[in-house]
C-alpha cells in the first residue's frame, strides 16, 4: 500500500515538473513570469483564486480545527469567503488601472513612500508565512500517508521542493497551469474520500449523538472568538497579495471579478468537506495528533479511493503554495528588490525574479520548524494585513488623511504584534483587538486633522 501511495506522489510530481518545464517558454519576460502578461482567462483566475484559498491551512488546518473545535471551526474560512465577494466588487478600486503589481501600488496610490514600503513588507511577511503553512502542511500528510517513510521533515523539504521548482521554471503562467491540475485532483479526490469516510463510517451521526461542541454554531470557541476569526480572515483576503496578483493577470476587469467569484465558489464546499472530515477523525482516532487528522482518514478507505484522496490531501498544499509565492516574489521583486539594486533590463528582473521565487521557498521551509498551530498562528499574523486593510479604506473613504498618520499605524501594529508575544498576552487577548483600537485611534487623529485643513505631507 504505502508502494502505491509513493508512487501515485511521484507521477503527480512529474505531470507538475513537466507542465512548469512546458511553460517556461511562456515565461520569457518579467511581466510574463509575475502576471502572465495580464492575460489570463476566467476558467485561470477562478482555479488560482481557489488554490489559493484551498490550502493547508484551509484542509489540513481546517480539519485540524474541526478535530479540536467542531465545525464552529468554519468561521475561520468563512470570512474569506466574504472578503472574495467584496473584492469582486470593489476590483476597479483596488487596481485602478492596468499596472498593478501589488499591495504597494494601492497603498501607494494613498500614502507617502514612507508607509506604502513598511505596508509591503508586512504583507511580504505574512506572504512568507502562509508559504511556510503550505509546507507543514506538505509534512503531515507525506509523514502520516506513508506511514514514516517519508519523515515530517523530508514532506515539508518535498512540498517546498516540488513547487518551489514549477514555480521557478514557468513563474505565475506555471502556477496557473499547475493550479488547474492541482484543483481538478482536490475536487475529484476529497469528496470521493470524504463521502466514502461518512458513509462508511457514520461518524458524523455518532458525534452529534455524544452532544458537546461539535454541532453548535461557536462551539467551544464562543461568539467573540468565532466572530474574531472571521473578521480577521475578512481583512487577511481583501487585499491579499496574491489576489492582487491573480486579477492584475486577467485580461479585463470584468474577467477578474468572475474569476474570484466563480473560484470563492469551487473553494467553499471543499473546506466544508474538509471540517467535516476533521469530525470523523475525531471519531475514528481521537487519541491522535490534531495536526494528522485529515491524513489518518486513508488507513480506512480502500486502495482505490487511496490514491485519490491522498493527492487531494496533498496537492491544496501546493495549489495555495504556489500563488502565495508568486505574490511574494512579485511583491519583493518590483517593490524592492529592482528599485533598491536600480535593475532596469527586462532579462535581469527576470532573473531576479526566479531566483527570488528560489530564496523565499528556501526560507519558507527553514520556517516550518517552528509552526505548532496552524490556525491560530495565522490569525495571530493575519493582524498585519487587518491594519492594511484599515488603513487603505481610511485613504479610500476620508481622502488627504495624513501619511504619518498611517505610518503611524501601521508601526503601532508591528510593536504591539510584539509585545503581545513577549509577554504572552496573543494567548489571552487576541492581537486583532488592540492593534484595531490603535489604528482607529490614530487614523482618527489623523481624520481631525485634515479636517483642520491639513492634508497629505
Amino acid at each position: 500500500m504505502t508502494g502505491l501511495y509513493l508512487f501515485a506522489i511521484a507521477a503527480y510530481i512529474c505531470v507538475l515538473w513537466l507542465t512548469g518545464a512546458f511553460v517556461t517558454r511562456k515565461s520569457r519576460s518579467a511581466d510574463a513570469y509575475l502576471v502572465a502578461s495580464r492575460g489570463l482567462s476566467v476558467p485561470f483566475i477562478a482555479v488560482l483564486i481557489a488554490g489559493t484559498w484551498i490550502g493547508g491551512v484551509s484542509i489540513v488546518g481546517m480539519a485540524q480545527g474541526s478535530f479540536i473545535h467542531g465545525l464552529s471551526a468554519l468561521w475561520f474560512q468563512a470570512g474569506i469567503w466574504i472578503a472574495m465577494f467584496v473584492t469582486a466588487m470593489i476590483l476597479p478600486r483596488v487596481l485602478s488601472g492596468r499596472k498593478t503589481y501589488s499591495i504597494l501600488d494601492v497603498v501607494g496610490g494613498l500614502y507617502d513612500r514612507k508607509t506604502t514600503r513598511l505596508a509591503g513588507l508586512l504583507q511580504l511577511v505574512f506572504s512568507i508565512w502562509i508559504v511556510t503553512m503550505q509546507i507543514v502542511g506538505g509534512g503531515a500528510i507525506l509523514s502520516v500517508l506513508s506511514k514514516g517513510t517519508i519523515s515530517f521533515n523530508g514532506g515539508m523539504v518535498l512540498t517546498a521542493v516540488v513547487f518551489t521548482l514549477y514555480n521557478v521554471m514557468g513563474g505565475f503562467v506555471a502556477t496557473a497551469y499547475t493550479n488547474l491540475i492541482h484543483i481538478v485532483a482536490i475536487v475529484f479526490g476529497i469528496f470521493l474520500g470524504g463521502l466514502y469516510v461518512i458513509f462508511s463510517t457514520g461518524g458524523l451521526q455518532a458525534m452529534a449523538g455524544q452532544g458537546g461542541h461539535y454541532y453548535t454554531l461557536f462551539g467551544d470557541l464562543g461568539v467573540f472568538q468565532a466572530l474574531s476569526w472571521a473578521f480577521i480572515n475578512f481583512t487577511l483576503g481583501v487585499l491579499a497579495q496574491p489576489v492582487i496578483n491573480t486579477a492584475s493577470s486577467a485580461r479585463t476587469f470584468t474577467e477578474g471579478r468572475r474569476g474570484i467569484v466563480i473560484g470563492n465558489l469551487i473553494a467553499i464546499p471543499v473546506v466544508i468537506m474538509a471540517a467535516l472530515c476533521g469530525i470523523i477523525a475525531k471519531y475514528r482516532f481521537p487519541e491522535i495528533n490534531s495536526l494528522a487528522a485529515l491524513p489518518a482518514l486513508i488507513a480506512i478507505v480502500p486502495p482505490w479511493v487511496a490514491v485519490f484522496f491522498l493527492i487531494s490531501m496533498w496537492a491544496p498544499l501546493m495549489s495555495s503554495g504556489s500563488p502565495f509565492l508568486m505574490g511574494a516574489t512579485t511583491l519583493a521583486v518590483k517593490g524592492y528588490i529592482a528599485p533598491l539594486l536600480n535593475i532596469q533590463s527586462d532579462w535581469k528582473i527576470l532573473l531576479t525574479s526566479r531566483l527570488t521565487t528560489l530564496l523565499i521557498g528556501g526560507l519558507s521551509l527553514a520556517l516550518g520548524f517552528f509552526v505548532r498551530e496552524i490556525l491560530r498562528e495565522v490569525t495571530w499574523l493575519a493582524v498585519f494585513l487587518s491594519a492594511i486593510v484599515y488603513v487603505v479604506f481610511a485613504g479610500w473613504f476620508a481622502r488627504g488623511v495624513r501619511s504619518s498618520c498611517a505610518f503611524a499605524a501601521l508601526l503601532g501594529a508591528v510593536v504591539i504584534m510584539a509585545l503581545s508575544f513577549v509577554t504572552g498576552l496573543q494567548r489571552t487577548i487576541h492581537p486583532l483587538w488592540p492593534v484595531t483600537v490603535w489604528v482607529a485611534v490614530v487614523m482618527g487623529i489623523g481624520l481631525l486633522t485634515r479636517e483642520r485643513g491639513v492634508g497629505n505631507p
